[in-house]
């Protein structure tokens, strides 16, 4: 996928969270999703957080060697044994639950509609440069954008899940997200594993 069609899935994936989240009544809101304590309203928060980020991210150019070259090899690092996928799990649902009681849905709603395509555009005038990513790390912005992807993507089979209606995810959004997972997963256990040849445990390779 090139550095155009992954900021081009990436605004797809925003256009269905803004469509769904247009289309929720009260109640669904509220209904509790199969992420612990989260509801609805916690995930749809804590989603419309990363255009938020994304927006940060593309004025954040840093005129550096990346410290991680890729998407998956600064995921794996956030996802060893007690870093910061496990560290700041309860930091995130803090957060998750104070915007929630924080924002209207037309405020969560706001940075799928206009704050994440307005920071698409940007990105795309700004090409192939290497952003602060948070603090955490020094990486390519079309790494970014990837795991934005799959940000977007895991979370929208969330909520799909969470309202009970067939998973409905654009096509570019799976494969991306699908591809990435594996690269994240080492390739001779991940080979036994999805041809039967294996049943070691090699997941899950993200929290």
């Amino acid at each position: 996928m090139t550095p155009e069609d992954r900021l081009t899935t990436l605004g797809l994936l925003w256009a269905a969270w803004e469509q769904q989240g247009r289309v929720l009544s009260a109640g669904q809101w509220q209904q509790p999703t199969r992420l612990g304590d989260w509801t609805v309203r916690m995930l749809y928060a804590h989603a419309a957080s990363w255009p938020v980020g994304f927006a940060h991210l593309v004025g954040q150019v840093r005129q550096v060697a990346p410290t991680h070259a890729s998407a998956a090899e600064l995921l794996g690092d956030f996802n060893r044994p007690g870093w910061i996928a496990t560290s700041q799990a309860d930091r995130v649902a803090v957060a998750a639950r104070e915007d929630a009681a924080a924002y209207t849905p037309a405020q969560m709603i706001e940075p799928f509609s206009v704050t994440g395509p307005n920071a698409i555009a940007t990105a795309r005038q700004l090409g192939s440069v290497v952003v602060d990513y948070f603090g955490r790390a020094m990486l390519p912005l079309v790494e970014a954008v990837s795991i934005g992807i799959l940000e977007a993507t895991v979370h929208l089979l969330d909520l799909q899940r969470a309202l009970e209606v067939p998973p409905d995810v654009p096509r570019a959004g799976l494969g991306h997200t699908v591809g990435l997972l594996a690269t994240m997963t080492p390739p001779v256990d991940f080979i036994e594993l999805a041809t039967g040849r294996s049943q070691v445990a090699v997941f899950p390779v993200l929290r």
